[in-house]
């Protein structure tokens, strides 16, 4: 979905839940009907030979997930052929995926049996609304355990950094060296006017930590509120799905794509498409959050699914499909990623990850907050 500032001042119509509402139903619904902490899901299976019986015996797994669906997909094709279990994703945006996977499970009616979300804060709420089941894989402890919540959620699909990409083919090399020494400023430069497309922060809770960074958070002393006023001023596309975003960055339609996840940018890169991308000096990043959903249709599959998915063959199974550095203690980071000139990781240490718990992004950022209200103003567009 895009839409364009004009004269006229068409505007895309959209109805997404933030993802901090959709956190906010789970807690009130997980009070109103569910335990505080989620049951325990010890295996009925005495041994990994068991479990797997049981595993194959129910055939499939439902995977919801707000990963990259082509890399999702390649991914857990990885047990597909381990253990000849389908597995069937079902992949939508961080909020779109938040909301749906609390009304089912507020009703009852878990459909998933694997959650993987970049939404950690959501994740963690549906823990204590008994939402996600309680279980140990054995290589749990390769994981380490300040990046998801032992004994409920892991991140074995690695982490996830806010980019800004750009089309090398429609730059010089003295706009390319403009947007690698300072991409927000750069996005905000007059000469790149009509040329950049921006990630709308509804599309999910880092997506809206992202613009929150420069104007209210942590960089707000270097940028604030006139840094995007800028990049508004440039009319730019604005989009809410990234991987859209990104397709039209690769066809030419402009120059600069402001907030993305790096790995959407990074698959396409090794696949040879006209694309490089930059880490802000500041930005924002997390972990995914993988976990088995409690009640779900297919439990020993989903058991299965984490012993399989915290081996390190697993994570460097998924490393090397989405080039994002290998979260198992017990992997190599061999990225071909890292060989591209103009590649550098963002600095982990620096990265604003902590917006997840800090009150007052919370705060603006929810239904009853004025940040998005202030963005879609200064954009003009309709969230």
């Amino acid at each position: 979905m895009t839409t364009r500032r004009t004269t006229s001042k068409l505007r895309a119509r959209m109805t997404i839940a933030s993802g901090i509402a959709a956190g906010i139903l789970i807690a009130s619904a997980g009070c109103a009907s569910t335990p505080s902490v989620a049951p325990s899901s010890t295996p009925e299976a005495e041994s990994l030979d068991d479990l797997i019986a049981a595993a194959q015996a129910e055939g499939s797994l439902t995977f919801y997930g707000d990963g990259l669906e082509s890399t999702l997909q390649a991914w857990v094709q990885g047990f597909t052929e381990e253990y000849g279990i389908a597995v069937n994703v079902l992949r939508m945006t961080g909020n779109e995926l938040t909301q749906r996977f609390a009304q089912e499970s507020a009703l009852g009616q878990a459909q998933a049996d694997i959650l993987s979300s970049t939404d950690t804060v959501g994740v963690t709420d549906a823990v204590e609304a008994g939402w996600i089941a309680e279980y140990t894989p054995a290589n749990a402890d390769l994981f380490p355990a300040e990046r998801g919540m032992p004994g409920y959620f892991y991140p074995v699909q690695n982490g996830f950094f806010q980019a800004v990409a750009y089309n090398p083919t429609l730059l010089t090399e003295e706009e390319i060296e403009i947007i690698r020494e300072d991409p927000i400023r750069a996005a905000g430069d007059p000469r790149f006017a009509e040329r950049v497309a921006v990630g709308a922060p509804q599309a999910s809770q880092q997506a809206t930590a992202f613009h929150y960074l420069y104007t209210d958070g942590p960089a707000a002393d270097d940028y604030g509120w006139e840094a995007l006023e800028a990049i508004a001023a440039n009319d730019p596309l604005v989009f809410v799905q990234t991987v859209t975003m990104m397709q039209n960055l690769i066809a030419g339609e402009y120059a600069i794509a402001v907030g993305l996840a790096g790995g959407v940018a990074s698959t396409q890169a090794m696949q040879g498409a006209p694309v490089e991308f930059v880490y802000p000096e500041q930005t924002t990043g997390g972990y995914f959050a993988t976990g088995v959903v409690a009640n779900a249709p297919h439990l020993n599959a989903a058991r299965l699914f984490m012993e399989w998915a915290t081996t390190p063959k697993a994570n460097a199974l998924y490393s090397s499909i989405s080039q994002s550095a290998p979260t198992n203690r017990d992997v190599d980071d061999e990225r071909e990623l890292l060989e591209f000139e103009w590649y550098a990781d963002p600095n982990v240490d620096e990265v604003w990850i902590d917006f997840i718990t800090d009150p007052q992004f919370l705060e603006a950022a929810s239904a009853e907050g004025d940040f998005l209200d202030r963005w879609n103003e200064v954009f003009e567009f309709s969230g």
